[in-house]
């Protein structure tokens, strides 16, 4: 099985080896109610929006050093870095994207991921993920293939200006007919294109990504392995059988889920955390922070360092 290794200043202890973790994750429930907050919480300033069809965009902020391993893109990504620096590692390749500086990454990739922040000791940054399908319908206007990532080290200001006006799409649908939102996803790929590059078509996945993506889907929900057999069309056997052969079992799998998404939350949003632990299916804050725990290796405050 993949297996992620995530540090907070210091490497985990040594023997620790929780599952991945996927960073730009498929689009969940959990995140639409950042969009969309009942009335009777706490509204985010800070949040993850997501439009269907579309893609989903945020900001990422962080006050101390974050370093992440085996890190799955879940959706094709342009990340934007307005302070500090990112470093993103496959194999032999790496990928450095200072401030002020962008980085495209296709889809089902997985880096190591070192976040560092700046002089004043804030690392942030802006993502837009991009629809697949999206993606699969343009026609490239001759850039190359992104085969893994494409680094834009200063964007042009049209490039800067059409990745605001996606953004706004995306967080704005009541301002953005969807026919308007469509050709702005459009421009920034075009940008991108003239940039060097464009996504490359996803590659085939296995059978945990299918599972993934229906748990990630409502990780809130009261999930069991007899309901994501019937959403797979498979028995339990198969389920077993599938997941095993991928080094999973369900339990870990949906604790996964939940846990990425909460990560996601912690990354991008001002929510309180008892309402993430709620959102990923957690009645109990202490029950949530112990998963949280075990699962990365410090408590869910240290993502915000004690600031957010």
């Amino acid at each position: 099985m993949s297996r992620n290794r995530l540090a907070y200043e210091q490497d985990m202890p040594r023997g620790a080896n929780p599952p991945r973790h996927v960073g730009i994750a498929g689009h969940s429930e959990a995140m639409t109610a950042v969009h969309k907050p009942d009335t009777d919480r706490q509204e985010a300033t800070h949040r993850i929006f997501v439009r269907p069809s579309v893609g989903a965009a945020a900001r990422i902020i962080q006050h101390n050093r974050l370093r992440y391993s085996n890190i799955v893109i879940a959706r094709p990504v342009i990340i934007l870095v307005e302070h500090g620096t990112k470093i993103l590692r496959l194999g032999e390749t790496e990928l450095t994207i200072k401030a002020g500086g962008a980085v495209a990454l296709s889809q089902n990739q997985v880096f190591d991921v070192v976040n560092e922040a700046d002089e004043n000791g804030v690392y942030q940054a802006r993502w837009v993920a991009f629809d697949p399908e999206l993606v699969a319908a343009y026609i490239p206007t001759g850039g190359r293939a992104i085969e893994v990532g494409l680094t834009i080290g200063s964007p042009p200001k049209s490039f800067l200006d059409a990745y605001d006006l996606a953004t706004e799409a995306i967080a704005n649908p009541e301002g953005s007919p969807e026919v308007i939102a469509l050709h702005r996803i459009k421009e920034l790929l075009i940008w991108l294109d003239l940039c060097g590059g464009h996504f490359s078509l996803p590659r085939p996945t296995g059978f945990e990504p299918r599972a993934r993506e229906l748990l990630m889907a409502k990780p809130g929900y009261d999930w069991t392995g007899e309901k994501l057999c019937r959403k797979l069309g498979v028995s339990p056997a198969t389920l077993r059988r599938k997941l095993a052969a991928e080094g999973w079992s369900f339990q870990s799998l949906l604790t996964d889920v939940r846990m990425s998404v909460a990560m996601q939350l912690l990354q991008s949003t001002d929510l309180p955390i008892l309402h993430i632990a709620q959102d990923v299916g957690y009645e109990s804050q202490s029950r949530f922070a112990l998963r949280f725990r075990a699962r990365f290796g410090f408590a869910p405050s240290a993502i915000r360092g004690h600031k957010r």
